[in-house]
């Protein structure tokens, strides 16, 4: 899906959200942090719901009520989405920042260019959610 922005690359902008440029790497790091954050909303569902659902087993319950276990595993998981997914997205935001000497090498001396003695130490990127 995000094929393009590796492509040619993501926008990039300044501290006061001008856009500058088209950079690769912002794009592969917002790429990589998307990721990261999908894979944190969608870890507690999975690590959690085997023990609860192993202790509700050892215990008996679901040997007595065996219909209780497909609704107890939905439950479980849609409790950990609904507190994951907004925790995830709080803790990696949605504008993120590179370091300029990160960028591609064309892409700094055309700033450089641009922006002569104005270079910013950190440009912005939209990685997504």
């Amino acid at each position: 899906m995000r094929s393009q922005e590796l492509k040619e690359g993501t926008p990039i902008y300044d501290e006061n959200n001008n856009k500058l440029a088209l950079s690769r790497n912002a794009a592969k790091e917002g790429i990589c942090q998307v990721i990261l954050s999908r894979i944190g909303m969608a870890a507690p569902g999975m690590a959690l719901t085997p023990f609860v659902m192993n202790h509700l087993e050892r215990r008996g319950t679901l040997c007595r009520y065996p219909w209780l276990t497909f609704p107890t595993q939905l439950g479980l998981i849609g409790l950990c989405l609904t507190f994951a997914t907004p925790l995830c997205c709080a803790f990696f935001k949605q504008r993120a920042q590179i370091p300029f000497h990160r960028l591609e090498e064309d892409v700094q001396c055309y700033l450089s260019e641009v922006l002569d003695p104005n270079v910013p130490d950190y440009v912005y990127y939209n990685k997504g959610l």
